[in-house]
């Protein structure tokens, strides 16, 4: 693989663009594949043995080695260069995390334009100002024109570790260097686990589930690929609803020709569901057709699992 193919290879799998100039070693500046809305989102970084992208949208990274015979000695430079990069991203991880615990303690629920963007017009969530926000967390956290942001805790292990931002027109942000690998966030809780990547596909899930008298905890995973993250932390039932992307581009068989969400379903092991129509998710569904479509994949799901335990 050269060293574009690497770099093609790994800003596709989390949706950035390639940037236009590089220097090993130091994070080059891009933009993701949300338009405007994700302008300066992405990082790359080009070392001698691979490539790193970084989408700040989603808080997702992604890797390509590149193949070449390096000496041991140049395998031993290379060694202390990971270590001291992970040691770097854990005090990052660590300044992020007391970031996001000052913007969630200083948010308060209301309603926000976006819920009702999304078919939930009286949901009520934490939300700040842009004012606070960019005074708390960094300028970088909003966009151009962004007045009040729903704000999101990122968990792990019950710890707040980063947040999502939601602005009005639906740009989401992430704290640069906060910990996504393994976080969700819960919007409900009950004795069976439903997994999605969007905070608006988590509140489409919630309400087709409790419209079936289905106690179950959700959880926002944020990104296709965390979702196999944390279904690795689920005990007892747990099931997946995936949106339905399109193949990447750039790459159309870098997921077995399937898309995003859809592979990271299937590679978490959990029955899964999701909507028809290829581009769209599961609170694009009910927003277009109503609740009876959710509940209808939701039934599919369960029966397909039941019948699967019972072969």
């Amino acid at each position: 693989m050269t060293l574009d193919e690497a770099i093609n290879a790994a800003c596709d799998a989390i949706g950035i663009m390639p940037p236009k100039r590089y220097q090993l070693g130091r994070w080059a500046k891009t933009d993701t594949l949300a338009g405007k809305s994700g302008k300066g989102d992405g990082r790359v970084m080009v070392d001698d043995d691979r490539v790193t992208a970084w989408n700040w949208q989603t808080g997702v990274r992604h890797t390509v080695w590149l193949d070449s015979d390096r000496t041991p000695e140049q395998r031993r430079v290379s060694a202390r260069k990971v270590a001291e990069r992970a040691e770097d991203q854990r005090r990052r991880a660590d300044d992020a995390a007391k970031v996001a615990q000052r913007i969630v303690s200083s948010a308060v629920p209301a309603n926000h334009p976006y819920l009702s963007m999304k078919g939930f017009p009286d949901e009520k969530a934490l939300t700040l100002d842009a004012a606070a926000i960019r005074d708390i967390g960094g300028r970088y956290l909003v966009p151009d024109g962004g007045q009040r942001a729903i704000v999101i805790p990122v968990r792990i292990g019950g710890q707040i570790r980063s947040i999502q931002l939601i602005w009005e027109g639906g740009t989401k942000k992430f704290l640069a260097g906060g910990e996504i690998g393994g976080a969700s966030h819960r919007i409900s809780n009950g004795s069976e686990t439903w997994l999605c990547e969007g905070y608006a596909t988590g509140l489409s899930l919630r309400a087709a589930l409790h419209s079936l008298y289905r106690p179950a905890t959700v959880l926002v995973c944020f990104s296709a690929s965390n979702i196999v993250a944390v279904a690795k932390t689920i005990n007892g039932r747990c099931f997946v609803a995936a949106d339905h992307d399109a193949p990447p581009k750039v790459n159309p068989n870098q997921f077995g020709g399937l898309g995003a969400g859809e592979y990271y379903a299937k590679a978490s092991g959990k029955p899964y569901m999701m909507p028809d129509l290829i581009g769209t998710d599961i609170n694009d569904l009910h927003c277009r057709q109503g609740i009876f479509p959710v509940q209808s994949l939701v039934l599919s799901a369960t029966r397909r699992a039941a019948h699967r335990r019972a072969a």
